[in-house]
């Protein structure tokens, strides 16, 4: 019975699996084509995703790339906004430093100029004091010794008939030897000229002016700084002036403004180049040259003094004998022993301690006639 009941179940089972799949089998190509079309539709959908994804990938890219470009250009331009501004300001600064220095160069220029023309104020309020003084005391000596000169001027008169000087007996020059002689100096010689106003030189002439050197009268006659001597009221060289007053006899003392400027040796130099023009245009006059007188013991500098003194006179003798001209040793009459000036015959000891009282100069004159002939 159980057999029965089991082959009963086989054979319902196997016709229900038969049928079950009878109709599978006739509804697959339905079932198919659905099937194919949900894969297409979700291909499609994919794609579209992806295209989706893709786009906004790019899309992304791209404003990515425009923004970072915005940025570079943003940095760009704000490099050389920074760029332009630091230039523009190191421009700036620097035009700031050159006017700067141009104005601290302008008021250094106008600073020097002030201080030049003081000093050149000073220096002519100096030397007009100097002369002045110079000038009272040889008032005062004309007028102390007014017999003296009343005497000289008579032999000045009888003198001033001759035709050609000449000298008394003996080694000792008259004034009237004097009569054909020029002399040409600095403000050392000038006071000699004011002494000699008394006639203790005769009719000399003199060319003179302070601060004449031989490297100074060397420049030209418009020289802007020339101290070149008067003649009749107007400005001369030395050589030009000596060739228009003509006298026979040339009595130089330079060298006392050349010996701090340019050396002994600077000083020789001027002498020669100077003397040779001399000779050039007065080709028969004879050259005499005196030696450059001391100074005070207390008044002399690091560059000119009674040392530097010596050694040039000693340079001009030696000249003088190789250029045929006369050495006149004015110095030994006016020395203390000591080699400096004797201080009775300093007319400024609290100033420059160089220039002549009138017993200097008389010592001078005396130390002339006796070395002249």
């Amino acid at each position: 019975m159980k057999k029965i009941i089991t082959l009963v179940l086989v054979l319902t089972l196997c016709t229900a699996f038969c049928g079950c799949a009878q109709q599978s089998s006739e509804s697959s190509p339905e079932s198919s084509q659905q099937s194919s079309a949900a894969e297409k539709s979700d291909e499609e959908s994919r794609k579209a995703e992806q295209s989706k994804a893709a786009e906004e990938s790019r899309k992304a890219e791209q404003s990515k790339a425009a923004e970072e470009s915005r940025k570079a250009e943003q940095s760009k331009a704000a490099e050389e906004s920074r760029k332009a501004e630091e230039s523009k300001a190191a421009e700036e600064s620097r035009k700031a430093e050159e006017s700067k220095a141009a104005e601290e160069s302008r008021k250094a220029e106008e600073s020097k100029a002030t201080e030049e023309s003081r000093k050149a104020e000073e220096s002519k309020a100096a030397e007009e004091s100097r002369r002045a003084q110079e000038s009272k005391q040889a008032e005062e000596s004309r007028s102390s010794q007014q017999s003296s000169t009343e005497q000289s001027s008579q032999t000045q008169q009888q003198s001033s008939a001759r035709t050609t000087p000449h000298p008394t007996s003996g080694n000792r020059a008259d004034v009237s030897w004097f009569d054909d002689a020029v002399f040409v100096g600095d403000s050392v010689t000038l006071k000699l000229s004011y002494y000699a106003d008394g006639g203790a030189l005769g009719n000399a002439e003199f060319l003179c002016a302070g601060s004449l050197g031989y490297n100074n009268a060397l420049w030209d006659i418009d020289h802007p700084d020339n101290v070149h001597p008067l003649y009749k009221g107007r400005k001369v060289t030395v050589d030009d002036g000596l060739a228009k007053i003509g006298r026979n006899k040339i009595i130089i003392m330079l060298g006392m403004n050349d010996i701090g400027l340019y050396g002994v040796s600077g000083a020789i130099d001027g002498m020669n180049k100077l003397t040779d023009r001399i000779e050039a245009k007065c080709p028969d006059a004879q050259i005499y040259i005196e030696s450059v007188t001391p100074m005070l013991e207390e008044c002399q500098l690091r560059d000119l003094n009674n040392t530097t003194i010596r050694q040039f006179d000693e340079q001009v003798e030696r000249v003088c004998n190789q250029k045929g001209y006369i050495y006149l040793d004015i110095a030994s009459a006016v020395d203390d022993g000591y080699g400096n000036l004797i201080s009775g015959y300093c007319s400024d000891p609290g100033a420059m301690g160089l220039h002549f009282s009138d017993a200097g100069c008389a010592a001078w004159v005396e130390r002339l006639k006796e070395t002249v002939m």
